[in-house]
């Protein structure tokens, strides 16, 4: 958009973004730097204290010196790499500050905006603000006049452009900071790429790949037992799958229903929530083998993951995420009046974003802590999230598996789970709740409500 001004489309994958772990990327880097370097002080030392005589002793005085041209090329290569992440992470948090300035000036646009009328029609109402407010202060045609001669914009011009100015210039400061500073990370990266040499062969020679395996598969259990081989305060190191595109069952849901078939049944309250403390303390004890076992296999706190479960189980009985669920995709389909983010009060919202199990959590973030694509999910896979979710067992699993990308998240990502502060577990609360909005009153009251409760779940985790 011209004249220094963006619209809200432009820069939602903000939204999504972490500072955090672009950061913790950096980290990884740095530390492949100082393993590197690690590799070639010992071998500089070495050589300098060698007297080559023998023309065997020259041809090996060589490798070493290709060896430590590899090391020290290589450890260039990651430190440049390092300082582009940790620049384009600092970059992202002055950009993600411009986009929240941008959404509140949006949202106080939005109320001005309903004080003179509700959108009619589908398409209105999907408009963000900005381009609703557009429309109304400039008549395009008949039909526009026609739609809106009984509205007087007249009273509330002044401040709507205002607002729309300030929420267009914010967008337009988070994209252009974000854009600048990540094209100046890819460029810094490529340079990085550029300096890891090629493993080349002296001479012509080929080495004996299956000694070169071994000696590789030897030197990794070694390394297992330097520090710099692993981050502090990670959860236990699992394999790593992709998203599993058509699969029906995901290799992380598979794991799940195999650890919870050792563990007890406990109890299911999900379609008729327990009220009050009593009831509340009742259901995490008898759950507490499995919240445990959900809590280690995460690297999490286990007062952390029960905290969180004293917090939602008394919510909304199952049937009403049923209903919630059924109505906004009713409203997703085309011919319906409303869109679902239009519905009345609590029902509005997008139909992924639908919370359920006795441990709320969305369903697209559900299925992201199973391995699967929550933007091309089939339905028969979004129908085995959604019956995974509504199991208090797997969904003890699934919750815990967010709270640990949640903390991943953080600037206290590599903090082992024994050393959270309740500081950094209140705030993994706020996330939980809020989301990129935890700072809102909304989520930092879930987070006070999180730590009020914990002397009474520690209790019943007993």
């Amino acid at each position: 958009m011209s004249g220094g001004l963006s619209h809200h489309a432009d820069v939602r994958f903000l939204a999504e973004c972490s500072p955090a772990l672009v950061e913790r990327n950096a980290d990884e880097f740095r530390r492949l730097r100082e393993l590197l370097v690690q590799v070639e002080e010992p071998a500089l030392r070495a050589e300098r204290h060698t007297h080559w005589h023998s023309e065997g002793s020259e041809t090996y005085r060589s490798r070493l010196t290709d060896a430590r041209e590899l090391v020290t090329h290589m450890a260039e290569a990651f430190d440049k790499a390092a300082s582009a992440l940790h620049a384009y992470a600092l970059a992202l948090a002055t950009a993600m500050s411009h986009y929240g300035n941008g959404t509140r000036s949006e949202r106080a646009l939005a109320s001005l905006i309903a004080t003179k009328g509700v959108a009619i029609t589908k398409v209105a109402q999907e408009a963000e603000p900005m381009r609703q407010w557009e429309d109304m202060r400039a008549t395009t045609g008949v039909l526009d006049f026609l739609a809106e001669v009984t509205l007087d914009v007249d009273d509330i011009r002044d401040e709507a452009n205002r607002l729309h100015d300030d929420a267009g210039g914010s967008f337009h400061l988070a994209r252009t900071v974000e854009r600048e500073a990540r094209e100046a990370c890819v460029h810094a990266l490529k340079q990085a790429y550029e300096l890891m040499p090629a493993l080349r062969i002296r001479g012509g020679e080929r080495p004996d790949l299956y000694a070169a395996m071994a000696d590789l598969r030897r030197e990794g259990e070694e390394a297992r037992t330097s520090p710099l081989t692993h981050l502090p305060g990670g959860a236990p190191k699992r394999e790593v799958h992709g998203t599993v595109g058509d699969t029906y069952m995901s290799p992380e849901l598979k794991d799940i229903r195999t650890r919870i078939a050792g563990l007890p049944q406990g109890e299911d309250m999900y379609w008729n929530p327990p009220e009050g403390d009593a009831e509340k303390a009742r259901w995490i004890s008898r759950n507490k083998e499995v919240l445990r076992a959900a809590a280690e296999h995460a690297g999490l706190p286990e007062e952390l993951v029960a905290g969180i479960a004293w917090n939602e189980i008394s919510g909304q009985p199952g049937y009403a995420d049923d209903v919630t669920d059924h109505l906004r995709r009713a409203a997703a389909f085309p011919l319906s009046p409303l869109t679902p983010e239009n519905l009345p009060h609590r029902l509005g919202g997008v139909p992924d974003q639908t919370s359920f199990g006795p441990i709320a959590i969305q369903l697209r973030r559900g299925a992201e802590v199973l391995g699967y694509d929550p933007e091309h999910l089939t339905d028969a896979q979004r129908d085995l999230v959604e019956e995974s979710l509504q199991d208090h067992r797997q969904n003890a699993f699934i919750a815990a598996g967010h709270l640990a990308r949640i903390k991943a998240e953080t600037a206290y990502a590599d903090v082992p789970a024994d050393q959270l502060t309740g500081a950094q577990m209140r705030e993994i609360a706020a996330r939980y709740n809020g989301g990129p909005y935890w700072e809102s009153r909304k989520a930092q009251n879930y987070g006070d409500d999180f730590t009020d409760g914990l002397g009474q779940v520690k209790e019943a985790m007993r």
